[in-house]
């Protein structure tokens, strides 16, 4: 009985201190996850309202707390670096390419002023003269309206010159290997060869302009900066992927990496060349090191287009285009049309109506004869 009385009585002694140890363990608990876990978070979430706000330092501050908030944290602050960065190289391209469109604006004025309009001046000058000598001097009178004519034929070649540096007429027209072979032509100071591998077809023109722009920006770096003594140009045209590389055995640089510290150092074609590309899905790659020469290599992903067998014929103009001539091609109340270039394209998608069907070139021959 002595026994069973000494039981009894230490049992809820032991139920009372097991009941405070588990207060005790519930309420370090709850400190603890307060501290590590709750506040962290509610100051992290402070942090990102902050970071709304504008305040792109925000989390840099520390938040302490468990280790997957720390590492969240630095996850989120690392992205905020990126995305600043980002930004930073927006604006400053946005500002380089302002700048850059006000200088291009200044030479063109400069030269229109300089030698488009004096040239017009002295045309207008010639006319006037050889109209008071018209009856008075008449041998003068003509020599002095051929002297025009040869001015007029002056300003007229300054003035395709200067739309053909804006854009080059050849790239619309004959498309981009012509416009590449025509600006190979313009550098005599190193070897340049142009290979083109693969079915040679034309592309969308913005993709043929910005590899123009390209290549333009890569030969005229070459000849500025890399003394080279030779260089390629080198079109590889797949299914759906072209390529083009080019390729100097000059001087070389370090190619900053990432590709988009371009414009921090100074590269300011290179990264023009870099957005444009980028903009249409494609790649550039800079492979260099210095006296090694440079490898630059963009792609770009294009559309494959179904090419005939046969000559077919362009709706619009009436050209016969082989199948590495054609454009681009459209399918209107289920015929297939070929195109030469955009303009063609353009003017049938304005008014189908207005063309007729496409003719095979050997079905023309065939009436040809027949006639």
């Amino acid at each position: 009985m002595m026994m069973m009385h000494h039981a009894h009585i230490h049992n809820p002694q032991q139920l009372f201190e097991l009941c405070c140890l588990f207060l005790a363990i519930l309420f370090t608990g709850n400190v603890w996850f307060y501290l590590r876990v709750l506040r962290p978070i509610q100051r992290l979430a402070l942090h990102a309202a902050d970071l709304e706000r504008g305040n792109l330092d925000a989390l840099e501050y520390p938040c302490d707390g468990i280790p997957e908030i720390m590492k969240l944290r630095h996850a989120m602050a690392s992205l905020v670096r990126h995305v600043r960065h980002s930004y930073d190289q927006t604006r400053l391209y946005a500002d380089q390419l302002t700048t850059a469109q006000e200088v291009e604006r200044k030479r063109i004025a400069q030269e229109l002023h300089d030698e488009t309009i004096q040239m017009l001046i002295a045309t207008a000058q010639s006319m006037d003269m050889a109209k008071q000598w018209v009856t008075s001097a008449p041998s003068q009178a003509i020599a002095l309206l051929h002297s025009a004519r040869q001015q007029v034929t002056e300003t007229i070649t300054a003035l395709r010159n200067l739309i053909g540096g804006l854009r080059p007429p050849a790239l619309e027209e004959l498309g981009l290997v012509t416009a590449l072979r025509m600006l190979a032509a313009k550098y005599t100071d190193f070897e340049l060869c142009l290979y083109t591998e693969g079915n040679i077809r034309r592309l969308p023109e913005t993709q043929e302009l910005i590899l123009f722009r390209v290549a333009q920006e890569a030969l005229s770096n070459i000849g500025k900066h890399s003394h080279a003594h030779k260089a390629q140009l080198h079109l590889l045209y797949a299914p759906d992927l072209l390529t083009l590389r080019v390729q100097d055995d000059g001087c070389g640089f370090v190619p900053p990496t990432p590709m988009t510290d371009l414009l921090a150092q100074g590269h300011y074609g290179l990264a023009g060349i870099y957005e444009r590309v980028y903009a249409l899905n494609g790649t550039l790659t800079i492979q260099s090191q210095p006296n090694a020469g440079t490898r630059l290599t963009v792609q770009l992903p294009v559309k494959a287009i179904a090419s005939p067998t046969q000559k077919v014929q362009d709706p619009v103009c009436g050209m016969q285009l082989e199948s590495d001539q054609i454009y681009n091609s459209l399918v209107h109340d289920g015929q297939a049309y070929y195109f030469c270039c955009p303009v063609c394209q353009g003017a049938f998608e304005h008014s189908p109506a207005t063309y007729r069907q496409p003719i095979l070139a050997t079905e023309m021959a065939e009436t040809s004869f027949a006639t």
